[in-house]
This record gives structure tokens, sequence and C-alpha cells, in this order.
């Protein structure tokens, strides 16, 4: 393969992308999320396993799980204007060279670091879901960190999601890149999130948006 070559193919794959990220592929994006879970905890599934709801939420239904999706991201970052961006940038490159830039390495950040990176979107929907009468104890929480400044040190300690815990969700699970974690599954949750409460999954291929 040659320059022009490589330089199509990263172009195609920012237009794929750009189209993953669109307001039309809203639930295929939260489905992939529950598969990067599943994958990390080893359990099998198909495609066809997954199903809508009806009404958010939950995003996702999968067997008894009611799985509430959210991406966790850099302060300020919105990744449709970023990819958005990439692809202008690829398209209009006329050499592998013209797409080379000096990235920051990421700073590595503790466990309990990124636990309180959910903190706000937790809060906004479990204020949100209660004035409007839904259960939270209903709800499979997954959250997906997409950090670009920040990767998480998987050997710092995952201290107790107490606060998450007290608000009444009925399971949180912490899905990155590189890893997948079950904070906390109640005893109505679903067997296969209680079953690895607290173990981290490393996985062999780390993927990211």
């Amino acid at each position: 393969m040659d320059d022009s070559d490589y330089l199509r193919l990263l172009t195609s794959q920012a237009e794929q992308a750009n189209a993953f990220l669109s307001n039309a592929r809203k639930w295929e994006r939260e489905r992939w999320v529950c598969q990067r879970l599943l994958q990390g905890l080893n359990i099998a599934y198909h495609t066809e396993d997954f199903t809508q709801a009806s009404q958010e939420p939950p995003d996702v239904l999968f067997g008894e799980a009611r799985f509430e999706v959210f991406f966790v991201l850099d302060e300020g970052r919105r990744l449709n204007d970023e990819w958005r961006e990439e692809l202008q940038r690829r398209r209009s490159a006329y050499s592998l060279s013209q797409l080379v830039r000096r990235e920051a390495r990421p700073k590595r950040i503790p466990a309990s670091k990124l636990l309180q990176r959910l903190g706000p979107t937790l809060h906004k929907k479990a204020k949100n879901y209660q004035e409007r009468d839904i259960d939270l104890g209903q709800l499979d929480i997954v959250a997906f960190s997409s950090l670009k400044r920040e990767v998480l040190d998987l050997n710092s300690h995952f201290p107790p999601p107490t606060e998450y815990l007290r608000q009444g969700w009925r399971s949180l699970s912490l899905v990155g890149p590189t890893f997948a974690r079950v904070l906390f599954a109640q005893p109505d949750a679903p067997d296969f999130l209680r079953n690895n409460l607290g173990r981290s999954i490393i996985f062999d291929v780390g993927i990211s948006l």
C-alpha cells in the first residue's frame, strides 16, 4: 500500500466515524458500548439480542439488562465537531506528512479521578428521571470513557462509588478503550453484572473514538 492508498484509507475511516457519530446512529453507538462491556465480561451475544426500548430510558435492552449509556469526554470536547474537522483535514491533504501533528501525551489519572468525571452526567440524569417519576432502580448505567487528554492508570485503586450507589441506580459499569469494570450491582441486577462486580478486565485491543 503506497501513501496515496493509505491516505484514502484514513479518509474513509474518518467518513465512517462521522457517520457513526450522527444522530441517526445514536442507538447503534449505544449498542456498541454495551457490546464492548459484554466482550470484556466474556458474555456471548448476537446482534439481534439487543433491542431498542419503546420509550427512553433505557437506551438498550439485553435480556434482563436495561442499559442507559453515556459518554465521558474531556471538558469542552465534542466528538462530532472533532471528527468533522478531522475528515476535512484528511480530505484536503495531498500527502501523509500533512496529517502529522504533535499531540501531548495523555496524563495518567487514578481511578478515583475518573470516577469523579461521571458525577455531572449522573447527577443530571438522576434529577431529571426522578422529576419524571422514572425508577432509577430499574436502570443499568454504562459509562464509556473517551478521554483524549487523560488516561486511566490501570494499576490505581477503584474507591467505592458510594455517591452513585446512593442515587439508586440498579448497576453502574465503566468501559474505556482498554478496560471494563462493573462498579456496583444491586441484588436484583442481571447475574452477569453481579458475577463480575469489582473485577477490572483489560482488553487485548484498545478501541476509542
